[in-house]
């Protein structure tokens, strides 16, 4: 296996160490703890942080080691802020050139999130929601907005596993936000960009609106 294959497996396990909440925004990750515990060398941690890096996950300070990236209230607003206008341009461009059943896969995915909501896995619900949002970016078929839009996806995830840990979504709230989903997808396959691009903005703006409580200044 090369180095390069190595670190990406690496990556891929503490990329899911993070996703699941074992490590938090700004828990420190130290390289020889990681490279004993995953049985691999720290060159090969070293590069898997530094893939981590590039994709948002994790941010490297000097002289005090990599940490998972953590927000202050303005900086999740400027985020936030971002994905809505970045996200926005994938979904025209998406509706200009997708065909119907390129579209399908939008609804699967939230007909899957209402199934997790279901059965009370919110966190399935959220990722299947989360997956939503990366079609729109591959359906946009513009290589730069969708590098751009992983990232900001994977640090609008952070903040989401902070709202799992301190003041989770009932299921009711997540049934009623889903709904809107349903709208959104309707909207789409009906080719009505006006009105799609506004419920896609109201949606984001919204999941700021109930995050910012559990913010630092």
């Amino acid at each position: 296996m090369s180095s390069a294959t190595r670190a990406e497996l690496i990556a891929a396990r503490i990329r899911d160490l993070i996703r699941g909440g074992t490590y938090l925004s700004g828990d420190r990750l130290v390289e020889l703890t990681l490279s004993h515990q995953m049985d691999v060398s720290q060159n090969t941690v070293r590069d898997a942080l530094r893939l981590l890096e590039g994709e948002g996950w994790v941010v490297k300070h000097a002289r005090h080691g990599v940490y998972v990236r953590e927000f202050q209230r303005s900086e999740a607003e400027e985020l936030y802020a971002l994905w809505s206008v970045v996200e926005g341009l994938a979904l025209q461009w998406a509706l200009a050139g997708a065909k119907q059943r390129d579209l399908a896969s939008l609804r699967r995915s939230i007909q899957q999130a209402h199934l997790h909501s279901m059965t009370g896995d919110l966190q399935g619900a959220e990722v299947a929601i989360f997956e939503f949002h990366a079609r729109i970016a591959d359906l946009s078929e513009r290589s730069q907005t969708r590098e751009l839009l992983i990232t900001l996806r994977n640090r609008v995830y952070l903040l989401e596993i902070k709202r799992q840990m301190r003041s989770p979504r009932t299921q009711r709230a997540q049934e009623t936000r889903l709904l809107l989903y349903e709208k959104l997808v309707t909207l789409i396959e009906n080719g009505d960009s006006e009105n799609a691009a506004a419920l896609l903005a109201y949606l984001i703006r919204d999941n700021l609106t109930t995050l910012l409580p559990l913010m630092n200044e």
